[in-house]
């Protein structure tokens, strides 16, 4: 919701094989809903058209095809990282592509964010990698050098507003002192 320009580029990049990276990198402020696009994507990459089962299992996360990594640590490991870089090798078993995403990449050390730059920097066939972030300046130079940036915008409160009347049916002033409060989120 509200990321229409990033949802019609990523429609169009799963639809136009020319037009897809290697490697994605989605930012955005939290509750922009960087990661539910980076899963929607991912569920684009993997399901053939009009392959509703295959999409809700990429959207559950148990799809073969699907890798993702989320973390609650403070950072993301160096042995994470390397577990991430073994399974994108792998051709994709059931779907169109491997798909790898890793939340938080923002969370990764310099020497844990060399390891992902050597699969970056050859990337296996089929295999497309998002990494999530708040901010592309949160990621190093040199990954953010292989991926494609698409930033997404944090709605107004007037956006969230109108959302929260049509959804909940709530008078309009309430719904602006929600969205104030709520940050937008």
């Amino acid at each position: 919701w509200g990321q229409d320009d990033a949802v019609r580029l990523l429609q169009g990049a799963a639809s136009h094989p020319e037009q897809l990276s290697h490697a994605w990198l989605i930012t955005g402020p939290p509750g922009s809903g960087r990661s539910t696009l980076a899963y929607a994507f991912a569920a684009a990459l993997i399901a053939e058209p009009g392959d509703e089962a295959a999409m809700r299992q990429v959207l559950a996360g148990t799809h073969p095809d699907l890798t993702a990594l989320r973390t609650e640590g403070v950072i993301i490991s160096i042995r994470d990282a390397r577990a991430l870089v073994e399974r994108s090798a792998f051709s994709p078993s059931l779907g169109r592509y491997r798909v790898i995403v890793m939340e938080d990449a923002d969370r990764m050390v310099e020497r844990t964010s060399n390891v992902l730059l050597k699969a970056l920097e050859e990337p296996p066939e089929r295999t497309v990698w998002i990494l999530c972030a708040p901010s592309d300046a949160a990621i190093l130079p040199t990954i953010r050098s292989r991926v494609r940036v698409l930033r997404l915008r944090e709605p107004g409160v007037d956006e969230v507003a109108r959302l929260l009347v049509q959804r909940t049916g709530v008078d309009e002033a309430t719904a602006e002192q929600c969205a104030r409060l709520a940050q937008r989120h």
